[in-house]
């Protein structure tokens, strides 16, 4: 009975209990440092005045775990209050590197930050031990196979920790072997070329061509594949790559394991797709599938090559973008017969919208206004886009000299399909330069240089430029002002004045006399079509002539000729000359294709001491035979005569020879000799006429890889002066090599060259150098 009694009691207190549920009155949060209580609160599913019985608090611990900010999270309950514990990850303050030489600390950094390593991040061990084995994989793929890599972690106050990563690089890993197999058509050798990591030889201490990088494996592959598909294998595959390494991981073996596949040829060629209406019948921008055809660079019964296949593609999409098609495309479709080995083509056009230019954003520009950059552009706003014109501005901007880097956006406009902006991005150049230099000439000896210049003169695009020379032979004092915008047309305005000495001093391969020259001149360069322009300027120059007394003859009978001295004579003039010129080359130091020439003609007013009149014409064609092989052909030819009774200075007479023109002969000596009675000694007088011309293919440096500051050439240079035409037996030929390095003291030429006609009376100087810059 008591028993029963106890039960109804206990029933009767649960359910009382059970009406009164309890409700959440206060959450309090431990172990906070430096996380704001609002992440906590804001991630847990409940909030006060919630029934204690709804909480779930494994949700509730999993919710806070996901915010990545905890290592360890406790919920519990006392009374009607919930107490959340939570331990903070720390946060990684400063990442440290020791022994690492190969990569840059921000590049690892950069690299890291991607993995969740980073400054101002959480830590987290995991995240660590993978950035630990992330860089160590990298100094693998450098070929370097015994590095070690050691991170430690260092706490710091305020929950916070320092990332230290050890690294022993270790030897790099030698390339001992290099083995294709499965090569018929071509040999070994040949293929070896192609590939830019090599065994060790005697020039890897430099090249470092030995070392095995996973990246340069990758590209040699590509390299391989190339070469066979531009000869018309277009089954080439790669089977298999071998990569092992010695038991000591000092050296490497490489195994490529290919099939070549049989050789294709091209069959048929079609151009599909529609030409859009307004080009169709537009007077003024007419275009057909027969003019994109026409772009094509191979045809039926050539020898399959995919270099060529990808320009006719690129070409064809670039004639369209020349007439708006922005985002033209080609899509080109191959059919394969494998049995007769032949493969068709079809160019199957998809033009897209024709696009305009809504507007022209120039970005970087801090210090060049914007209209010296908008000057430039050949691509205009409100008008259709043009791919060559966007492509000309750019090589005009490059031009300037005034930027680092340019780059040319054309985002989309949000919204309209038909519209683009183009976004002109460039990097300005410290244009700005005080320079104090020293050079060194075969013909002038030393060359001491002073140079003052402001290229871009407060943003103007301005020239300003003070220069002071001096060498053996040329002393030069100038000031130079240039406009490039003198008028909105493009009219280039120059102004310049100088002083200058010339002492030969015997030493250019001429007789001795001194001139002291006092002057300035006007110039005006007028642009008719993108790549030509008219130079018409004037010149005064005030010189006065002094010879030794044992001068040649010639050379006193032409001060005798002016009414002065034997020894001194005044040979001022009033110059005024115009030219033609053409210049389409693609880069102003090391060209590879286009076409320079000038026509020059000058004449002197008949009002001061010299009187004469001068006509030259100066070409030269630039063409690639090869990948790295460029070949220059040059010719020069002119003709100079005194008019009325006046005689031609001697010293305004042609003279050939070194560098500049014929190499293996001194500066200046090629020529008729005679022997001069006065001077004793075999001296030329140059010549009122001139025939030059000269073959050249450049080339990269055998043995190490390619470089934008340094080049090499094999020259064949023929040519002469003469009293009236040319005359073949008075020419000069010689054939060489040459060298120019763009060292940061200036460009350095030299050139070995061998005379190949000679004879006794002639000076000539097999090394020729010069470094610095000249005047």
């Amino acid at each position: 009975m008591i028993k029963l009694l106890l039960s109804f009691l206990l029933i009767f207190t649960f359910n009382s209990y059970s009406q009164e549920e309890i409700r959440v009155s206060d959450i309090k949060v431990e172990g906070l440092q430096r996380i704001d209580p609002g992440l906590i609160f804001g991630n847990i599913p409940f909030e006060i005045d919630d029934e204690i019985s709804s909480i779930d608090f494994s949700k509730t611990i999993s919710l806070l775990f996901k915010t990545g900010q905890f290592k360890d999270v406790a919920v519990e309950r006392q009374g009607s209050t919930i107490i959340i514990s939570v331990s903070e990850r720390p946060i990684i303050y400063e990442i440290n590197y020791y022994g690492t030489e190969i990569f840059q600390p921000e590049n690892l950094n950069e690299g890291l930050a991607g993995m969740n390593v980073g400054t101002g991040l959480v830590f987290d061990k995991a995240d660590l031990v993978k950035a630990e084995q992330e860089i160590a994989r990298q100094y693998l793929s450098r070929g370097k196979y015994t590095a070690r890599v050691v991170s430690e972690v260092v706490p710091l106050e305020r929950n916070r920790v320092n990332i230290n990563f050890y690294v022993e690089e270790g030897r790099v890993s030698r390339i001992q072997s290099i083995d294709i197999v499965g090569n018929r058509v071509y040999k070994k050798d040949d293929l070896f070329e192609q590939l830019t990591l090599k065994t060790t030889n005697f020039l890897s201490w430099y090249n470092k061509d030995d070392r095995y990088s996973k990246v340069e494996l990758s590209g040699d592959l590509e390299n391989l594949k190339t070469f066979y598909m531009d000869r018309g294998y277009l089954d080439f595959k790669i089977n298999s790559t071998t990569v092992s390494i010695s038991k000591n991981k000092k050296n490497i073996y490489i195994e490529i394991n290919i099939d070549e596949g049989d050789k294709y040829t091209i069959g048929s060629i079609k151009v599909s797709g529609k030409i859009p209406e307004e080009l169709e019948s537009s007077d003024k921008e007419s275009l057909s599938l027969k003019d994109l055809k026409d772009q094509v660079l191979v045809k039926e019964g050539d020898i399959f090559n995919r270099k060529l296949i990808n320009q006719s593609s690129a070409a064809m999409t670039s004639k369209l973008g020349d007439y708006g098609f922005a985002f033209a495309n080609i899509n080109l479709i191959p059919k394969i017969d494998k049995v007769k080995n032949i493969v068709d083509f079809n160019f199957l056009l998809d033009p897209g919208k024709k696009i305009y230019v809504r507007r022209i954003n120039i970005i970087g520009n801090d210090k060049t206004k914007d209209k010296v950059i908008r000057r430039e552009l050949r691509q205009l706003e409100s008008s259709w886009f043009s791919e060559a014109n966007i492509q000309r501005s750019r090589e005009r901007l490059s031009r300037t000299q005034f930027f680092d880097a340019i780059d040319i956006e054309t985002p989309s406009v949000p919204g309209v399909s038909d519209q683009i902006d183009l976004n002109v991005k460039i990097a300005e150049r410290n244009t700005g330069s005080i320079s104090v230099g020293a050079g060194l000439s075969s013909s002038e000896g030393i060359v001491g240089t002073l140079s003052v210049a402001q290229a871009n003169f407060f943003g103007t695009g301005n020239n300003v430029s003070t220069t002071i020379s001096t060498g053996d032979v040329n002393s030069v004092y100038s000031l130079t002002f240039t406009d490039p915008y003198f008028t909105d047309d493009g009219i280039t305005r120059g102004i310049s004045g100088y002083k200058k000495t010339v002492d030969t001093k015997g030493q250019v391969g001429q007789a001795e006399y001194q001139t002291d020259s006092l002057g300035g001149g006007l110039t005006f360069i007028v642009p008719i079509t993108e790549h030509d322009v008219i130079v018409v300027g004037t010149q005064l120059d005030l010189t006065e002539l002094t010879l030794s007394g044992n001068a040649p003859s010639a050379y006193k009978n032409y001060c005798t000729s002016t009414g002065s001295s034997t020894t001194t004579c005044d040979t001022s003039s009033w110059l005024f000359f115009t030219g033609l010129e053409k210049d389409t080359r693609d880069d102003v130091t090391f060209p590879t294709t286009g076409t320079k020439y000038v026509i020059n003609l000058e004449s002197t007013a008949p009002v001061l001491d010299v009187k004469y009149y001068k006509f030259a014409i100066s070409s030269e064609k630039f063409f690639p035979i090869g990948d790295n092989l460029t070949t220059r052909i040059k010719g020069d030819i002119g003709y100079i005569d005194a008019y009325g009774d006046d005689v031609l200075p001697f010293y305004k007479r042609f003279r050939v020879g070194g560098q500049k023109t014929i190499r293996g002969f001194k500066d200046g000596s090629v020529g008729k000799k005679v022997y001069d009675t006065n001077y004793k000694d075999y001296i030329t007088n140059g010549g009122k006429s001139t025939l030059q011309l000269s073959a050249e293919t450049f080339f990269p440096v055998p043995g190490m890889k390619r470089s934008e500051s340094i080049r090499m050439s094999a020259f064949f240079d023929a040519g002469g002066v003469f009293e009236d035409s040319p005359k073949i037996s008075e020419m000069r030929y010689s054939v060489g090599v040459a060298g120019l390095w763009l060292s940061p003291f200036g460009p350095l030429n030299i050139s070995l060259g061998l005379p190949l006609n000679d004879d006794e009376h002639d000076k000539t100087e097999t090394f020729q150098f010069g470094m610095g810059t000249n005047f």
